[in-house]
């Protein structure tokens, strides 16, 4: 039972990490702004536009599932990098877009080149995530905010505005007279 928390809990950060995203309006102007226009600029990135993610966005803001208070993505493709440099540049365009109040998780470049960065931050009772990531051509760059009590709260009983997500039923325990 612990283990399947454990597997439901780490899918649903994952989740909120990778399709999720958002900083809100007190965070510096322009943290994910600077990372954008980075990728745009440097590596003649190819915006792609997603038509649904206004509706995704308004949904979120609206039943804030597993605690996913806001979002945004924005995804590149036809990116044009030296696999030599591309690291080096990266890091340092995060460094400078995102301050001492933000924590690096991870940074993780593949043998082909793939690359991911993480980087978290409190805000009052909220998290902030930051994820980017890289491939040969691609990028996606996300962000999200939500409440790490709600998170918990949703690992504990599934459900999102009011539909129950767990499948399993409650186990029945045995009476005190039935084991005598």
């Amino acid at each position: 039972m612990k283990t399947r928390r454990f597997v439901i809990s780490f899918a649903i950060l994952l989740s909120i990490t990778f399709a999720a995203a958002a900083v809100s309006a007190k965070t510096k102007p322009g943290e994910y702004n600077a990372i954008v226009y980075h990728l745009k600029t440097k590596y003649q990135a190819k915006k792609v536009n997603m038509f649904v993610m206004w509706a995704a966005r308004a949904l979120v803001s609206m039943a804030k599932p597993a605690g996913v208070k806001s979002f945004s993505l924005t995804v590149f493709q036809h990116l044009k990098f030296s696999n030599e440099t591309v690291d080096a540049e990266m890091q340092a365009a995060m460094r400078k877009s995102y301050g001492p109040e933000w924590t690096p998780v991870f940074h993780v470049r593949s043998r082909t080149g793939q690359q991911a960065y993480l980087y978290l931050r409190e805000d009052h009772q909220d998290v902030k995530v930051v994820l980017v990531t890289i491939d040969t051509e691609n990028a996606a760059v996300i962000r999200a905010t939500f409440s790490p009590d709600k998170l918990i709260e949703f690992i504990n009983d599934p459900q999102i505005m009011g539909i129950k997500l767990n499948d399993n039923k409650e186990e029945k325990k045995p009476d005190d007279a039935e084991q005598k």
